[in-house]
């Protein structure tokens, strides 16, 4: 007889500390301007969702250095930073903690609250967020600075093994689509459904699992035979009839042979256009700009600046430490100086009053004083020593 192998389906599972966490990210808002970007910064996080702080908290006065020194703990990998001018709205998207940083101009952005109300029939189910959207990039050509955008995008999201993962957690697809014409990059997020097709329109009724049937399942005891039910409706309306072939896959993990891939816009869009790629998180050298071009000799200019910089920087920073460990010293000398000083008017205190023996006795001192008192009074009051 076999001992019967207990299934725990209700323990999460634990990341193997041998591999790669999952990419995690910080999306924020900064700038002077940064409360016109509240609403974008909400819809991004639900876009970065699960793996990203929906509910974190800034404060004005917080830098990102702040944010910097928590992200290792917290297994934080990149940083989302929305920002707006008079002129113009920013994304930056950063690697912490050592860069790249990529910043983005947003030419145009429409949130997921303005996407569902132009649609007739939106679908946003909130259980799509639970999991990471899949990832599709397109005309993604191969100079430098796309190339680093698209390894940039592809690191923030987790990757997938085709072999392993339940087509259950595919619900969201991010689309990210590079015009040459423009040089923008256009941003969408779409639901995945997937419904089967080749079948009758009630007998897809019946194999819904929402339980859009319930007002079918009503009208069955109307009817005389089940064929009824077929023939009733036929194949649905000729829209439905003229699906696209490439729309239509076989499915090995769903119930039926041929399913229908349906995808529907959730939002948000936005057009971007890559403006500046610095080498840092937010600083460093300029590794490329859209509008500005320099020469190599401006460019060993700009590095020798940026190296003095740093020089200078460490040797403030040098100066700065031994100014507090020198204040340190001083402080720890004059509490010192002020500790003797206090036991010194103590001691004289006492040796010019010459009281208070006994507070300076021991503690067996102090008992065998006491005990002598105990044996005087008790020969005085009986007449002898006590035994």
């Amino acid at each position: 007889r076999t001992r019967r192998k207990k299934k725990r389906t209700h323990v999460k599972e634990v990341e193997d500390p041998a591999k790669k966490g999952q990419p995690r990210s910080f999306v924020l808002r900064r700038g002077r301007h940064a409360n016109l970007m509240k609403d974008l910064e909400q819809d991004l996080r639900k876009l970065m969702s699960p793996n990203t702080a929906t509910g974190l908290k800034q404060h004005r006065k917080n830098v990102l250095r702040d944010f910097v020194h928590v992200a290792g703990p917290l297994g934080v990998t990149h940083f989302l930073l929305l920002s707006a001018t008079e002129h113009a709205s920013y994304l930056r998207v950063g690697k912490s903690p050592r860069g790249p940083t990529v910043t983005f101009k947003i030419h145009e952005y429409s949130l997921m609250r303005d996407v569902a109300q132009s649609m007739q029939r939106p679908r946003c189910p909130q259980q799509a967020f639970l999991h990471h959207p899949l990832v599709v990039m397109n005309q993604f050509n191969q100079e430098p600075h796309l190339k680093l955008v698209s390894i940039m995008f592809q690191n923030m999201f987790p990757t997938i093994n085709v072999t392993t993962t339940r087509l259950a957690t595919c619900q969201r697809v991010l689309l990210l689509e590079y015009s040459p014409e423009t040089a923008r990059i256009t941003v969408r997020q779409y639901s995945i459904a997937v419904k089967a097709t080749g079948v009758a329109k009630n007998l897809k009724k019946l194999l819904d699992r929402r339980g859009d049937a319930a007002s079918l399942h009503e009208g069955l005891g109307k009817l005389t035979d089940i064929s009824e039910l077929m023939t009733k409706s036929g194949y649905g309306s000729e829209s439905e009839g003229e699906e696209a072939e490439a729309s239509k896959v076989e499915l090995e993990q769903q119930g039926t042979k041929q399913s229908r891939i349906k995808l529907t816009e959730i939002g948000p869009r936005m057009e971007l256009e890559v403006i500046k790629i610095e080498e840092g998180l937010c600083e460093g050298k300029v590794l490329y700009h859209r509008y500005e071009e320099r020469t190599e000799a401006e460019v060993r200019e700009k590095d020798d600046e940026i190296a003095a910089a740093k020089r200078l920087k460490a040797e403030r920073r040098k100066v700065q430490d031994e100014n507090v460990r020198k204040k340190q010293a001083l402080q720890k000398a004059k509490d010192d100086a002020k500790k003797d000083k206090k036991e010194r008017k103590k001691k004289e205190w006492w040796e010019k009053n010459g009281e208070g023996e006994e507070e300076r006795m021991t503690k067996e001192d102090r008992d065998r004083a006491r005990a002598q008192e105990d044996i005087e009074y008790y020969k005085q009051e009986v007449g002898e020593f006590p035994d």
